[in-house]
């Protein structure tokens, strides 16, 4: 990889990693792939029974389940981490199965469901990951660019 590439490749990744750290919602114009960023809605169905399954440490709470779609992979960290778009904006996700990842075939702009715990707005640490939706790329309809 030539040197100006990886400066480039560099500068890029540690712009998103301020940014999420911060918190803040990084636009589409910034991110170093061309991913469609779908946009996440509240589940439908919930009732107000839900609310006492909560008090009474359900995993299925917000807490413990996560939803989103992976924007960013990151398999050298240890533990792995993902970072996913989700209703609440970004969020680190640190996988504490180190091959939760390879075996779910979890791919950038896939929709994933993490189980695990929430250390914050901005941190979830998984134990457990599954693909709802595998990301397809659209398709150019035959059509060629020149």
């Amino acid at each position: 990889m030539p040197g100006g590439m990886l400066v480039r490749r560099l500068c890029a990744a540690l712009m998103i990693a301020i940014v999420v750290e911060s918190g803040a919602i990084v636009p589409a114009a910034f991110s170093p792939s061309a991913i469609s960023v779908v946009e996440a809605a509240p589940a439908q169905g919930k009732d107000r029974d839900n609310k006492d399954r909560k008090n009474q440490g359900s995993d299925d709470d917000e807490d413990h389940t996560l939803n989103g779609q992976v924007l960013e992979i990151d398999t050298l960290k240890d533990p792995p981490e993902l970072v996913l778009g989700s209703v609440d904006g970004l969020t680190v996700i640190r996988v504490l199965k180190t091959d939760e990842i390879a075996i779910n075939g979890v791919r950038l702009g896939d929709y994933i469901q993490a189980k695990g715990e929430k250390q914050s707005e901005v941190l979830f640490e998984a134990t457990e990951l599954s693909v709802s939706e595998h990301y397809t790329a659209p398709s150019d309809d035959g059509k060629k660019k020149h």
